[in-house]
């Protein structure tokens, strides 16, 4: 399911044009999980779940367009990325002469990506959810195996397979899906990797 993107004033396809390039030709080889790969679940999770919230085209464009831009603070930092991604998608906007209040709310969004997620308002949700959207996929031990791979290149953690298992059993526990979509769909398949997940101990 996608949100049809015709009419949107061509910011989404600028975002994503831009943010493809950037992200291509800045960010570092050793990540592994937040690439463009990433991104790009992310932002079909957006529309995905936006068309479930029925948003009307400014609510889609807005968190779309934050979708394409709230990783993109990890090609110049890896702490702290989403106030690097903020600015880097408020320059971008402002080149395509966007409003400050269309400014405010995808920046908005970007912020509410930032771990422990705390949305305020249901476009929030939406991109927080879309975010963790990964851990409702069948796919869901690869996507994990990536990020700890890039966990021990950025920052030299490492975990045996029992101590990983573990974590990432506690983490999906703990984590909620905020959107109806969220609770009623993703939840379910979720809660099937932690069944998975526990078999494996």
């Amino acid at each position: 399911m996608k949100v049809n993107i015709m009419g949107l004033g061509g910011r989404v396809e600028r975002s994503e044009d831009y943010v493809k390039k950037l992200l291509k030709e800045r960010l570092p080889d050793d990540m592994f999980f937040h690439n463009i790969k990433h991104t790009k679940l992310v932002v079909k999770a957006v529309r995905e779940i936006g068309l479930a919230c029925n948003l009307n085209k400014t609510e889609s464009e807005i968190v779309i367009v934050a979708g394409w831009f709230h990783d993109s603070g990890y090609c110049y930092t890896y702490e702290g990325h989403e106030e690097k991604s903020k600015a880097i998608a408020t320059a971008f906007l402002k080149q395509l002469n966007a409003d400050e209040d269309f400014i405010l709310h995808v920046t908005s969004c970007i912020g509410a990506t930032q771990m422990p997620q705390k949305p305020n308002d249901l476009l929030q949700q939406i991109i927080c959810d879309a975010d963790m959207f990964h851990l409702s996929l069948d796919q869901y031990v690869s996507y994990a195996e990536n990020l700890r791979k890039e966990w021990h290149a950025k920052t030299g953690r490492s975990y045996s397979e029992r101590e990983w298992i573990l974590s990432n059993v506690t983490m999906l526990k703990k984590h909620r899906y905020f959107t109806h979509y969220g609770q009623n769909v993703l939840q379910k398949n979720k809660q099937k990797n932690i069944d998975r997940m526990l078999t494996s101990l």
